[in-house]
């Protein structure tokens, strides 16, 4: 059996136990700031939202109280019911960051881990940043071992790649040394799953929650001293055999500290709280209308051209439920015709229900063309509208905004985390002091529980 620092994981703990903020470039730690405020706005809007009520309540009867913060809640939970339950709200509304790298959701999974390990440590602000890059960072670094037939084969990437990120950031943030960060990936490495199959059901924000706290739970037994198979990636049981037809890209783990994923490629944030593979043709449908002055009325049908990732991701024509909307391109074109826009507001069941949206949907025709994919534009689309006076507006988008490539500003990603905020329940005094503090959440040397206060003001929970 492998040990120590030759095997995958044990190279990837030394790097995650020996990171320094000092160390991290000016432009990751803003793109790790930005990614923390974006989440912790997403997470407030999401924790009442169903099933992340449910799965807050199931986390209050399996976990004991502590000190970790629950998110829309009041009264702390032991780390793993906390990671759970802010795992979940963290992509509830598929609001939340995505890369490209894995294609997957990086910091929904690794930064409620790392919350609830700083908390649970009480640790400061510093701590927080530390082990939210050092778990993101080996997150895409694993899922560069990978190829992306992992994700397009049925697995899901944001759950098998993020509770190893998830472990490495408990780890960090509970203070653990490079023997026990390797003995945490071991642990969270043989748990690792996720399917696809769960897309527009409960399942997969409840995915989400459960890598997060897998990781917190590996990096705990690790702290009291229990071991994993050290060669948990490449070992010929382990991840990389089973999950990734056996494709290993080894080298990838020694790109720690010198590429940072958190800025090349970067990272998408999102404009509507959908799936990232319908905001192109979303984007684009509201400029047409805008711009053509186009009312609902007009509208015969609107055609649009994809490319196989959006085709392979967006898979409900009439949905159902808002799971199902949120991966649905009739209801995301649907809601701009309808109601001028997408929005929280907009996965409301009655609104989901609105006559006058279904209409719109059923206007909506979503085309797969294979010609229309570039490396650069993997969600790109070509949306031509029909009108009923026989006119024809038509155009192409290959990077909406929020891409690394077309990024959403400071001040846009602060107004997004703002109305997240309102739709969580706080108020904008609350909300701006909140900010303030997360604008600079390095230097936070509160336990963070005090600078998070303001966060859990909604549900008193008995």
């Amino acid at each position: 059996m492998q040990s120590g620092r030759d095997t995958l994981s044990g190279r990837a703990a030394a790097w995650v136990s020996a990171l320094d903020l000092d160390d991290v470039p000016d432009a990751v730690l803003h793109a790790a700031r930005r990614c923390m405020v974006d989440l912790i706005g997403v997470t407030l809007a999401g924790a009442g939202v169903a099933p992340c009520d449910r799965i807050a309540a199931h986390a209050r009867d399996t976990h004991a109280p502590g000190r970790c913060t629950v998110f829309g809640h009041t009264g702390g939970l032991a780390p793993t019911g906390a990671a759970l339950a802010n795992g979940a709200a963290g992509h509830v509304l598929d609001f939340d960051d995505t890369s490209y790298t894995g294609i997957m959701h990086g910091s929904t999974v690794v930064f409620p881990a790392a919350l609830a390990a700083v908390e649970h440590a009480q640790g400061d602000g510093r701590s927080l940043t530390e082990a939210f890059i050092a778990g993101v960072e080996l997150t895409y670094a694993i899922a560069m071992l990978c190829n992306t037939g992992h994700y397009f084969k049925g697995w899901w990437s944001t759950a098998t790649f993020g509770i190893f990120g998830a472990a490495a950031a408990a780890a960090r943030g509970l203070g653990l040394d490079a023997g026990q960060t390797q003995a945490a990936l071991a642990i969270a490495g043989i748990q690792a799953s996720g399917l696809k199959a769960a897309f527009g059901t409960d399942a997969k924000p409840y995915m989400a929650g459960r890598a997060a706290a897998s990781g917190v739970e590996a990096a705990l037994l690790a702290a009291r001293g229990m071991s994993g198979p050290a060669g948990v990636l490449e070992d010929s049981r382990g991840f990389l055999a089973l999950l990734n037809d056996g494709n290993q890209e080894t080298g990838e783990l020694d790109n720690l500290g010198r590429i940072w994923r958190l800025a090349d490629p970067g990272i998408l944030f999102k404009q509507f709280p959908v799936c990232s593979a319908a905001h192109a043709a979303t984007e684009l449908v509201t400029t047409l209308v805008g711009n053509h002055a186009i009312r609902a009325a007009d509208v015969r049908e609107v055609v649009c051209e994809v490319t196989p990732t959006v085709a392979i991701s967006l898979v409900h024509d009439r949905p159902a439920t808002p799971q199902e909307a949120q991966f649905s391109l009739p209801f995301a074109v649907g809601a701009i015709l309808a109601h001028g826009r997408l929005d929280i507001d907009s996965l409301k069941p009655d609104v989901l229900a609105d006559p006058a949206l279904r209409r719109e949907m059923a206007k909506v025709v979503m085309v797969r063309d294979d010609t229309l994919h570039a490396d650069n534009a993997p969600e790109g689309a070509r949306v031509t509208i029909h009108l009923h006076n026989g006119k024809v507006v038509s155009d192409y988008l290959g990077i909406p905004s929020g891409m690394p490539a077309n990024p959403m500003s400071d001040p846009d990603l602060r107004r997004k985390f703002m109305r997240c905020c309102e739709a969580g329940g706080l108020t904008q005094a609350t909300a701006d002091a909140l900010h303030a503090q997360l604008d600079r959440i390095e230097s936070v040397a509160a336990p963070l529980a005090n600078a998070l206060a303001g966060a859990a003001p909604q549900r008193v929970d008995a």
